[in-house]
Protein backbone atom coordinates (compact mmCIF):
# COMPACT_ATOMS: atom_id res chain seq x y z
CA UNK A 1 0.00 0.00 0.00
CA UNK A 2 1.13 3.01 -0.83
CA UNK A 3 2.21 6.11 1.75
CA UNK A 4 -0.16 8.53 2.71
CA UNK A 5 1.34 11.48 0.77
CA UNK A 6 2.26 9.59 -2.75
CA UNK A 7 -0.61 11.08 -4.64
CA UNK A 8 0.60 14.55 -3.93
CA UNK A 9 4.13 14.08 -4.40
CA UNK A 10 3.81 12.63 -7.56
CA UNK A 11 0.61 14.53 -8.40
CA UNK A 12 1.84 18.10 -7.35
CA UNK A 13 0.49 21.38 -9.22
CA UNK A 14 3.43 23.15 -8.75
CA UNK A 15 4.85 21.11 -11.35
CA UNK A 16 2.98 22.84 -13.72
CA UNK A 17 4.04 26.73 -14.02
CA UNK A 18 0.61 27.05 -16.19
CA UNK A 19 -1.45 26.78 -13.51
CA UNK A 20 -2.39 29.38 -11.90
CA UNK A 21 -2.17 29.77 -8.59
CA UNK A 22 -5.90 30.77 -7.76
CA UNK A 23 -6.72 27.37 -9.21
CA UNK A 24 -5.21 25.18 -6.48
CA UNK A 25 -7.15 23.58 -3.48
CA UNK A 26 -5.75 20.86 -1.56
CA UNK A 27 -7.52 18.02 -1.36
CA UNK A 28 -7.27 15.42 1.29
CA UNK A 29 -8.78 11.85 -0.17
CA UNK A 30 -9.39 9.66 2.48
CA UNK A 31 -9.86 6.39 1.17
CA UNK A 32 -8.63 2.89 1.48
CA UNK A 33 -9.62 1.60 -1.56
CA UNK A 34 -5.67 2.73 -3.51
CA UNK A 35 -6.50 2.04 -7.02
CA UNK A 36 -9.62 4.25 -6.47
CA UNK A 37 -8.35 6.51 -4.76
CA UNK A 38 -5.43 7.53 -6.88
CA UNK A 39 -7.64 7.28 -10.15
CA UNK A 40 -9.69 10.12 -8.61
CA UNK A 41 -6.56 12.14 -7.81
CA UNK A 42 -5.14 11.72 -10.89
CA UNK A 43 -8.12 13.14 -12.37
CA UNK A 44 -7.98 15.92 -10.29
CA UNK A 45 -4.50 16.65 -10.44
CA UNK A 46 -4.93 16.57 -14.73
CA UNK A 47 -8.06 18.75 -14.96
CA UNK A 48 -7.72 20.97 -12.20
CA UNK A 49 -4.20 21.58 -10.85
CA UNK A 50 -5.60 20.28 -7.48
CA UNK A 51 -2.83 18.94 -5.13
CA UNK A 52 -4.02 15.72 -3.23
CA UNK A 53 -3.09 13.68 -0.91
CA UNK A 54 -4.00 10.01 0.18
CA UNK A 55 -5.08 8.61 3.28
CA UNK A 56 -5.97 5.12 4.00
CA UNK A 57 -7.17 4.92 7.28
CA UNK A 58 -8.73 7.14 9.90
CA UNK A 59 -5.44 7.29 11.62
CA UNK A 60 -3.89 8.31 8.97
CA UNK A 61 -6.59 10.77 8.16
CA UNK A 62 -6.15 12.93 11.29
CA UNK A 63 -2.15 12.51 11.19
CA UNK A 64 -2.56 14.14 8.17
CA UNK A 65 -4.89 16.84 9.42
CA UNK A 66 -2.45 17.36 12.47
CA UNK A 67 0.99 17.80 10.22
CA UNK A 68 -0.01 21.83 9.12
CA UNK A 69 -0.87 21.67 5.76
CA UNK A 70 -4.09 23.68 4.82
CA UNK A 71 -6.65 21.34 2.97
CA UNK A 72 -9.67 23.07 1.29
CA UNK A 73 -11.78 19.81 1.41
CA UNK A 74 -11.20 16.53 2.71
CA UNK A 75 -12.95 13.51 0.90
CA UNK A 76 -13.83 10.79 3.52
CA UNK A 77 -14.79 7.30 2.75
CA UNK A 78 -17.40 6.08 5.32
CA UNK A 79 -16.22 2.51 5.49
CA UNK A 80 -12.07 3.00 5.55
CA UNK A 81 -10.51 1.31 8.34
CA UNK A 82 -10.81 2.86 11.59
CA UNK A 83 -14.11 4.47 11.05
CA UNK A 84 -16.76 4.03 13.68
CA UNK A 85 -19.82 6.28 12.12
CA UNK A 86 -21.00 9.28 12.71
CA UNK A 87 -18.05 9.12 16.12
CA UNK A 88 -15.37 9.52 13.23
CA UNK A 89 -16.94 11.93 10.75
CA UNK A 90 -17.36 14.19 13.55
CA UNK A 91 -13.76 13.88 14.78
CA UNK A 92 -12.74 14.08 11.11
CA UNK A 93 -14.77 17.44 10.77
CA UNK A 94 -13.35 18.98 14.01
CA UNK A 95 -9.80 17.89 12.99
CA UNK A 96 -10.21 19.64 9.39
CA UNK A 97 -12.00 23.12 9.82
CA UNK A 98 -11.76 25.26 8.56
CA UNK A 99 -11.92 22.85 5.32
CA UNK A 100 -14.96 21.22 4.51
CA UNK A 101 -15.40 17.85 4.73
CA UNK A 102 -17.43 15.44 2.23
CA UNK A 103 -18.51 12.13 3.03
CA UNK A 104 -17.50 9.25 -0.21
CA UNK A 105 -18.93 6.05 -0.42
CA UNK A 106 -20.33 3.03 -2.61
CA UNK A 107 -22.88 2.30 -0.19
CA UNK A 108 -24.36 4.67 2.37
CA UNK A 109 -27.27 5.05 4.72
CA UNK A 110 -29.09 8.19 4.34
CA UNK A 111 -30.18 8.43 8.06
CA UNK A 112 -26.46 8.69 8.65
CA UNK A 113 -25.76 11.07 5.96
CA UNK A 114 -28.36 13.19 6.87
CA UNK A 115 -27.14 13.56 10.47
CA UNK A 116 -23.44 14.05 9.24
CA UNK A 117 -25.00 16.89 7.21
CA UNK A 118 -26.45 18.51 10.56
CA UNK A 119 -22.94 18.16 12.03
CA UNK A 120 -21.24 19.98 9.47
CA UNK A 121 -20.55 17.42 6.29
CA UNK A 122 -20.76 18.82 2.79
CA UNK A 123 -23.00 15.65 1.63
CA UNK A 124 -22.13 12.80 0.05
CA UNK A 125 -20.34 11.64 -2.99
CA UNK A 126 -21.16 8.40 -4.50
CA UNK A 127 -17.92 6.05 -5.92
CA UNK A 128 -20.23 4.94 -8.87
CA UNK A 129 -20.34 8.71 -10.41
CA UNK A 130 -18.04 9.09 -13.60
CA UNK A 131 -14.53 10.58 -12.97
CA UNK A 132 -15.88 13.90 -14.80
CA UNK A 133 -19.38 14.19 -12.89
CA UNK A 134 -17.22 13.58 -9.60
CA UNK A 135 -15.41 16.14 -10.04
CA UNK A 136 -18.24 18.99 -10.98
CA UNK A 137 -19.12 17.57 -7.56
CA UNK A 138 -15.85 18.25 -5.94
CA UNK A 139 -16.15 21.85 -7.27
CA UNK A 140 -19.31 22.39 -6.09
CA UNK A 141 -19.05 21.88 -2.73
CA UNK A 142 -15.42 23.77 -2.72
CA UNK A 143 -17.81 26.57 -3.92
CA UNK A 144 -20.06 25.96 -0.36
CA UNK A 145 -23.05 23.75 -1.39
CA UNK A 146 -24.02 20.69 -0.39
CA UNK A 147 -24.60 17.90 -2.30
CA UNK A 148 -27.13 15.01 -1.71
CA UNK A 149 -27.46 12.19 -4.72
CA UNK A 150 -31.26 12.40 -5.37
CA UNK A 151 -31.02 8.24 -6.09
CA UNK A 152 -28.85 5.70 -5.88
CA UNK A 153 -28.87 4.99 -2.24
CA UNK A 154 -27.95 1.45 -1.49
CA UNK A 155 -28.53 2.39 2.19
CA UNK A 156 -25.93 0.99 4.91
CA UNK A 157 -25.35 -2.97 4.76
CA UNK A 158 -28.11 -5.05 3.67
CA UNK A 159 -26.10 -7.11 1.83
CA UNK A 160 -24.05 -8.75 3.98
CA UNK A 161 -24.83 -12.23 4.66
CA UNK A 162 -24.96 -11.36 8.67
CA UNK A 163 -27.48 -8.56 8.82
CA UNK A 164 -29.99 -10.78 9.93
CA UNK A 165 -32.61 -9.16 7.92
CA UNK A 166 -32.53 -6.20 9.32
CA UNK A 167 -33.98 -2.98 7.56
CA UNK A 168 -32.30 0.19 6.07
CA UNK A 169 -34.06 2.06 8.79
CA UNK A 170 -32.99 -0.37 11.27
CA UNK A 171 -29.72 -0.46 10.38
CA UNK A 172 -29.44 3.74 10.50
CA UNK A 173 -31.10 3.58 13.88
CA UNK A 174 -28.57 1.09 15.33
CA UNK A 175 -25.79 2.89 13.99
CA UNK A 176 -27.19 6.27 15.94
CA UNK A 177 -27.76 4.36 19.12
CA UNK A 178 -23.71 3.34 18.79
CA UNK A 179 -22.98 7.32 18.63
CA UNK A 180 -24.65 7.18 22.02
CA UNK A 181 -27.69 8.84 20.57
CA UNK A 182 -31.29 8.78 23.11
CA UNK A 183 -34.10 7.08 21.91
CA UNK A 184 -35.57 10.92 22.30
CA UNK A 185 -32.65 12.16 19.81
CA UNK A 186 -33.07 9.30 17.45
CA UNK A 187 -36.86 10.60 17.20
CA UNK A 188 -35.95 13.58 16.23
CA UNK A 189 -33.29 13.14 13.91
CA UNK A 190 -35.82 10.92 11.14
CA UNK A 191 -38.54 12.58 12.21
CA UNK A 192 -40.24 9.12 14.27
CA UNK A 193 -42.08 9.30 17.72
CA UNK A 194 -39.85 7.77 20.62
CA UNK A 195 -42.12 5.34 20.87
CA UNK A 196 -41.72 4.08 17.24
CA UNK A 197 -37.80 3.69 18.05
CA UNK A 198 -38.32 1.74 20.83
CA UNK A 199 -39.90 -0.71 18.70
CA UNK A 200 -37.64 -0.85 16.54
CA UNK A 201 -35.04 -1.32 19.03
CA UNK A 202 -36.71 -3.98 20.30
CA UNK A 203 -37.54 -5.82 16.75
CA UNK A 204 -33.63 -4.81 16.07
CA UNK A 205 -32.44 -7.06 19.42
CA UNK A 206 -34.70 -9.53 18.79
CA UNK A 207 -33.23 -10.19 15.41
CA UNK A 208 -29.82 -10.27 16.23
CA UNK A 209 -30.23 -12.04 19.50
CA UNK A 210 -29.14 -9.48 21.39
CA UNK A 211 -29.73 -9.19 25.23
CA UNK A 212 -30.22 -5.40 25.09
CA UNK A 213 -29.53 -2.04 23.14
CA UNK A 214 -25.45 -2.16 24.38
CA UNK A 215 -25.52 -5.86 23.28
CA UNK A 216 -26.98 -5.13 19.75
CA UNK A 217 -24.72 -2.51 19.25
CA UNK A 218 -21.51 -4.38 20.14
CA UNK A 219 -22.95 -7.19 17.36
CA UNK A 220 -23.53 -4.84 15.21
CA UNK A 221 -20.43 -3.09 15.53
CA UNK A 222 -18.51 -6.56 15.22
CA UNK A 223 -20.42 -7.86 11.66
CA UNK A 224 -19.84 -4.18 10.28
CA UNK A 225 -23.50 -3.58 9.99
CA UNK A 226 -22.78 -0.07 11.62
Amino acid sequence: MNTPRDASEQNSPSSDPGMGATARKNILLADDHVLLAEAIASAMVRTQGYATVLAATLEQTLQELASGVKFDLVMLDLKMPGMMGLRSIKEVIAAAAPAKVVLISGNADRSLVQIAVENGARGLIPKTLPFESLISVVNLVLSGQVFIPAEGWSEGAGTSDQSADLSDKEIGILRMASEGLTNKEIALAIGKTEVAIKMHMRSICRQLAARNRAHAVTIGLERSLI
